[in-house]
């Protein structure tokens, strides 16, 4: 009997591919081609199956913001924002799937405006075939946050934890991994207090007390910052566990595909 491969989602994180703390339309090119790498030394490893979700930082939030794109699209102006911040995203997707092609790994572009439709920012419907069929294919599914198709708004915004939300609910992966800027959560945030500490398991009896610490994200982000992200994560995990880390430090992208030790946040619930 053939075996089944393991099915990994992998977020790779707006504050990490991006210049997103900088507010700047910008791909962090160092970041991107070197998870790139990881990820094909741990395919040589091990073989798995392996759907990407990219947060787009600025190209998204920036945007949306700028243009007032989050309560629905009723003028000229937030119509051209619409278009502008589409197409934006589907340059992040570009800039990865580059990256991921020069190291011999094939892709999929999967846009959310393909798979995905909204009823007043609420998802009514989110399809996955077209995953399906990549990961039919020995391709690896690209899907990256974007405006998406809105029955009451016109367009709304889809985030990439959106898109893991329904990937985890309807595809069950067997491990699901979200690289950072940060180590994992922490008890206050890392970068203006010295004092925070590395939260290595969040779990049920720990999740309230953490979600109200998470600190809001400092860069522009429509999404909730790190406190929505734990909140959509916490609903939808339905007991898949997850692990939160720093994509930034190399060797750790790889280490968490490989399921092998890091520093990180690990999340059961």
């Amino acid at each position: 009997m053939k075996k089944v491969k393991e099915l990994i989602l992998l977020k790779l994180g707006g504050s990490s591919i991006t210049k997103k703390a900088d507010n700047k339309f910008e791909m962090n090119e160092e970041v991107l081609n070197n998870s790139a790498k990881e990820i094909a030394l741990a395919l040589k490893e091990k073989e798995f199956n392996l759907i990407v979700i990219c947060g787009v930082g600025p190209f998204g939030h920036t945007n949306v913001k700028e243009y007032d794109l989050n309560n629905g699209i009723k003028t000229k102006k937030q119509e051209e924002g619409t278009e502008k911040t589409i197409k934006d995203c589907d340059f992040v997707a570009d800039k990865v799937i580059d990256a991921l092609e020069k190291q011999k790994i094939k892709t999929r572009h999967v846009p959310g405006y393909w798979v995905c439709k909204q009823d007043n920012k609420k998802v009514i419907a989110y399809e996955i075939e077209e995953y399906e069929k990549a990961l039919h294919g020995g391709e690896v599914p690209i899907t990256t946050g974007i405006m998406v198709k809105d029955r009451t708004l016109k367009w709304s915004v889809m985030s990439g934890d959106t898109a893991i939300a329904q990937i985890i609910k309807q595809m069950k992966p067997q491990k699901i991994i979200l690289g950072t800027d940060v180590d994992g959560i922490y008890t206050s945030d890392p970068k203006i207090d010295s004092n925070a500490k590395l939260i290595k398991e969040i779990n049920k009896e720990n999740l309230e007390s953490v979600i109200k610490m998470a600190s809001e994200s400092k860069a522009v982000d429509v999404t909730g910052g790190m406190k929505g992200k734990l909140e959509k994560l916490a609903e939808q995990l339905n007991g898949n566990e997850a692990q939160i880390f720093n994509l930034l430090t190399s060797g750790n992208l790889e280490k968490a595909l490989l399921g092998k030790e890091l520093n990180s946040t690990k999340i059961k619930l």
